[in-house]
């Protein structure tokens, strides 16, 4: 995978995350270059504008998606693309920044974005847009990432769907075969938790949860 910015950001200092980056002809030219190594194109898209131009040069996943409209709600429907909302991220960003983490710039940025951010991604979920799960990993201590479980229930994901994001849709949507399922034949990751976390999300959310890690068919936690 090649990941593009196709806009602004919360934690970069020189740009502001409405602002849309590169042309899409220089997102086409990145996404043909990409096929032609047998790859595909991701971008950090928060910008309304920074998600069409990615859309229309043929990227593959949105990451972000803060500014989506109905217009790019249609486009991510009609070309099958996935959306990678990581609600969790800029919450992360306001506490590491707080506690002097991250730079103190980024707190009013990552303010400012999380109402929108909540309703586009309502907005896609309620449209049918495939759904991904992530997280901006590295931005959350590792472990945290299930907060991102509720984050993404709270705007109307049923608890089996915000599992699927992480599970078999994410296997689907980066095109790795054989995992995220429970199949005979995969390739036999799972974790396990004590209660049914299709009733409960917080099993999942909560890393002390976790009573079991298979990794590869071995256990590697009990």
């Amino acid at each position: 995978w090649i990941k593009l910015c196709t806009s602004g950001g919360v934690l970069s200092p020189g740009d502001q995350p409405h602002h849309s980056a590169l042309t899409p002809e220089e997102i086409k030219a990145a996404v043909e270059e990409a096929r032609v190594q047998g790859r595909k194109v991701m971008a950090h898209a928060q910008a309304n504008a920074g998600i069409k131009n990615a859309l229309k040069a043929g990227v593959a996943t949105i990451e972000h998606g803060i500014w989506l409209d109905g217009d790019a709600i249609e486009m991510m429907l009609d070309g099958h693309n996935a959306l990678i909302p990581t609600l969790v991220a800029p919450h992360w960003v306001i506490r590491h920044a707080e506690a002097g983490k991250m730079p103190s710039y980024a707190i009013a940025k990552a303010k400012a974005v999380i109402g929108d951010h909540k309703e586009s991604i309502k907005q896609a979920i309620e449209s049918g847009v495939q759904i991904a799960f992530g997280t901006d990993t590295g931005v959350g201590p590792h472990g945290t990432n299930g907060e991102e479980f509720l984050l993404m229930h709270e705007l109307g994901m049923e608890p089996i769907d915000c599992i699927r994001a992480a599970t078999s849709v994410a296997a689907e949507t980066i095109g790795m075969k054989g995992v995220g399922s429970l199949d005979a034949g995969s390739w036999g990751d799972v974790i396990g938790v004590p209660g049914d976390p299709v009733a409960n999300l917080e099993l999942l959310a909560k890393p002390h949860n976790i009573k079991l890690v298979v990794k590869g068919g071995e256990v590697v936690k009990r």
